[in-house]
C-alpha cells in the first residue's frame, strides 16, 4: 500500500517537471524565432540597393503619386508594358488612402534573397485605418555564361499589394 504523503510528494514533482518542461520549450521556441526574424535581416549589398528602391516607390505613393512611382519602380520592366493591367494597379494605389486612411508610415517585414538572381521584399504599409501588405520581386537574368554579375540589370517582375494579414504568420 503507498502512502499518501509520497504519492502527493510524487504528483507535486511530477508537476514542477512538467512546469520546467514548459518553460525550457517555450524559451527554445523564442530563441528559434528570434533567430528566423535574424535571418530576414541581411547585409546584401544588392538587397539593400532593391530595398531603396522599394523604399523610394512608397514613399512616392504616400505623396499620392502612384504614377510616377510605377513609371520610376517599373522602368526596364516587363510590366511597364501591360498598359491595361499597369492602369488598374494605379488606380487601386490611387484608392489606398479613401479605403484605408491617411498614410501613416511603413516598414520592411521580410527581405530575403533566393538563389542568385531573385529578391523578395515585403512591407507593411501602415495607415490610419488598416494596414497594407506590399509584395515586391526583382529578378536579375542570369549571364551565358561564367559568373554572374550584377551588372545593374535587375527588374521589377511582381509589384503588388494586398490585405492579406494572416498570411504574414509562419
Amino acid at each position: 500500500m503507498s502512502c499518501p504523503l509520497r504519492t502527493y510528494t510524487r504528483l507535486r514533482l511530477g508537476i514542477l517537471l512538467t512546469m520546467s518542461s514548459l518553460a525550457v520549450f517555450l524559451v527554445i521556441c523564442l530563441v528559434v524565432a528570434d533567430r528566423a526574424a535574424a535571418q530576414e535581416t541581411t547585409t546584401d549589398k544588392t538587397v539593400t540597393a532593391m530595398e531603396a528602391r522599394a523604399k523610394l516607390f512608397l514613399e512616392t505613393v504616400s505623396m499620392g503619386k502612384s504614377q510616377t512611382a510605377y513609371d520610376a519602380l517599373l522602368a526596364g520592366s516587363p510590366l511597364l508594358i501591360q498598359s491595361e493591367a499597369l492602369r488598374g494597379q494605379v488606380a487601386a494605389t490611387d484608392r489606398l488612402e479613401s479605403l484605408y486612411g491617411p498614410y501613416k508610415g511603413f516598414e520592411r517585414i521580410a527581405a530575403r534573397r533566393v538563389g542568385t538572381d531573385l529578391i523578395l521584399l515585403r512591407y507593411l504599409y501602415k495607415c490610419e485605418r488598416f494596414p497594407v501588405v506590399w509584395h515586391f520581386a526583382f529578378y536579375h537574368t542570369p549571364p551565358s555564361t561564367g559568373a554572374p554579375e550584377d551588372n545593374g540589370t535587375w527588374r521589377v517582375i511582381i509589384v503588388r499589394f494586398d490585405t492579406k494579414l494572416e498570411s504574414l504568420l509562419p
